[in-house]
């Protein structure tokens, strides 16, 4: 192979790598975006079904998923 054909394959390897390491930056934080809003959703409901207790089992149900997602996500206690 010539120079030049080993600047090429370099110059490609290195594309390559720099773009799979910006879609991963992409992701993570988009992620991360998206962890925070349900935050707010899940921290919301959760703190409603705990100043209003649940009377129905489908309610204590819900109630009770919500509380597992919140923890599951690590969201901050309310109030």
């Amino acid at each position: 192979m010539t120079w030049n054909g080993w600047r090429v394959l370099v110059l490609c390897f290195v594309a390559s790598i720099a773009s799979g390491g910006a879609a991963i930056l992409y992701t993570n934080a988009s992620a991360r975006q998206s962890e925070q809003q349900w935050c707010e959703v899940l921290t919301t409901l959760d703190d409603i079904y705990r100043e209003i207790p649940p009377r129905t089992p489908q309610e204590r149900k819900l109630a009770a998923a919500i509380h597992q997602q919140r923890a599951g996500f690590g969201c901050p206690p309310g109030r």
